[in-house]
């Protein structure tokens, strides 16, 4: 058994993002998927080698599959930023890197705490069931869910493209 109490900053870091990331589609952990992940890292690679499509393994990749895979990796960022601050500002005694541990687990479903679980108020608990909900469903099905109920538009607007960095 490890301490993850004990464990330094960079060590904290890799266990967050192996937890940000999660398991893999079809399993009962949370986190953004391997095959998420997956996705954009495999974007990343074609968009700085100049090519417009993605392909592996003699197969090329949807543009959906990839516009999936950022929504459901921004959308999670910003809800694990949210609830980072939300359950830091209700346990301001609490450090930063413990409240953010006990949020990224929770999100991921992992179920592994530096500790500070039994330390947390009734609205930190509550606020950490919200996140683990959000993390199993994902934050993209709760919002593909309210908005599916938008007409489609039977329209198209022109092409452009926008300068990027």
């Amino acid at each position: 058994m490890v301490n993850t109490g004990a464990l330094t900053t960079p060590a904290l870091m890799v266990v967050l993002l192996l937890m940000y990331i999660g398991a893999s589609p079809g399993s009962t952990g949370g986190g953004i998927k391997t095959t998420t992940f997956g996705v954009a890292t495999l974007n990343i690679f074609a968009t700085a080698r100049g090519r417009r499509r993605i392909e592996f393994s003699g197969r090329e990749l949807s543009n959906l599959s990839t516009r999936r895979a950022f929504a459901a990796i921004v959308l999670s960022l910003i809800f694990l930023g949210l609830s980072v601050s939300v359950v830091a500002s209700l346990e301001k005694e609490l450090g930063l890197m413990p409240v953010a541990f006990e949020c990224f687990s929770a999100f991921s479903t992992v179920g592994l705490s530096m500790g500070i679980t039994t330390e947390l108020g009734d609205a930190a608990r509550i606020a950490l069931v919200v996140v683990m909900f959000v993390g199993r469903v994902s934050a993209l099905t709760l919002l593909v869910g309210v908005l599916r109920q938008v007409q489609a538009t039977k329209y198209r607007y022109p092409k452009e493209d926008i300068l990027i960095n």
